[in-house]
């Protein structure tokens, strides 16, 4: 019985809790999942980045070591890859930087580990 719940679990998609993430997608005004994990100081992990949502969001993270700068604006309906830089093992907050989102909740945390 545990086994057929495993496989339906993994049939939809979902993914095992710790699971680093690879896809993110934006609403109106939420990420989803949340929240965001990757693996830990590695260059160029591609995380998809999509916006399902009616306005443009983006994508920033705060608390990163000053060498290391992401925020990238995402137009309605859109997606692209983003090959993330190395990101030492931490928590940090991920947002939108648009007027007005992060007021409305749209933040999480980024956890890499």
């Amino acid at each position: 019985m545990v086994l057929a719940v495993l496989l339906s679990a993994t049939a939809t998609g979902c993914a095992p809790p710790n699971a680093p993430t690879d896809t993110l997608t934006m609403t109106d005004f939420a990420y989803d999942p949340q929240p965001v994990v990757i693996p830990a100081d590695t260059p160029g992990y591609p995380l998809q980045l999509i916006n399902d949502g009616t306005a443009p969001h983006d994508f920033s993270v705060e608390g990163l070591p000053n060498d290391i700068r992401i925020h990238l604006a995402i137009l309605p309906g859109d997606q692209t890859p983003y090959p993330l830089p190395a990101i030492p093992p931490g928590e940090y907050t991920l947002y939108c930087g648009v007027v007005g989102h992060r007021e409305a909740g749209m933040e999480t945390l980024l956890v890499a580990r």
